[in-house]
């Protein structure tokens, strides 16, 4: 064999070794915003355990507002049933809405303010939801940084012809 022969040879290693580095850290990358997600199901999972203990226990002093406890109830079944992730996104922000005006109805009931289930349950859901907003940040970074990676140069043929498809980012609120 001559040199040229080498030369071709090693090139052609090179570039294998390449793609099989490429390819294991597209692996690694989807497989993180996998795990992140996970992490966000349990959250989201526990907060749709917790809201209807919350309705409960509101609608025993706010009788009147049974219209809200309802439209709560509706938004959180809606929730739990989403599938994608942009609408699990859209709908999971509905029902953070209507469980903060769930909360609010402490201001005009005090009696439901002193409730001693209604008090641990009000703390364990604003808790959840400082737990969901640092999940939801290390998701999104996931994603961004596995988006990035599979949408650069030379990752991009690599993953396009393996069928890496982006990842969706997750929003609570409008505009993130």
């Amino acid at each position: 064999m001559n040199l040229a022969w080498y030369i071709v040879l090693g090139c052609a290693l090179l570039a294998i070794l390449a793609a099989a580095a490429a390819f294991n850290r597209m692996v690694r990358l989807r497989n993180r915003v996998r795990r992140a997600w996970q992490d966000i199901d349990v959250q989201l999972e526990l907060r749709h355990r917790l809201v209807p203990l919350l309705v409960q226990t509101v609608r025993g002093y706010a009788r009147h507002e049974s219209e809200l406890l309802e439209e709560v109830t509706r938004r959180r079944a809606a929730a739990a049933s989403a599938s994608r992730v942009s609408e699990r996104g859209e709908l999971e922000r509905s029902l953070s809405q209507a469980a903060g005006e769930v909360l609010f109805l402490a201001e005009k009931y005090p009696q439901l303010k002193a409730d001693a289930a209604y008090a641990d349950l009000s703390a364990r859901l604003v808790a959840l939801e400082d737990d969901l907003a640092s999940s939801r940040k290390y998701y999104n970074g996931s994603v961004r940084a596995y988006n990035d990676f599979i949408q650069s140069f030379p990752q991009l043929l690599l993953a396009r012809l393996l069928r890496f498809e982006a990842a969706e980012y997750f929003q609570l609120r409008e505009g993130e």
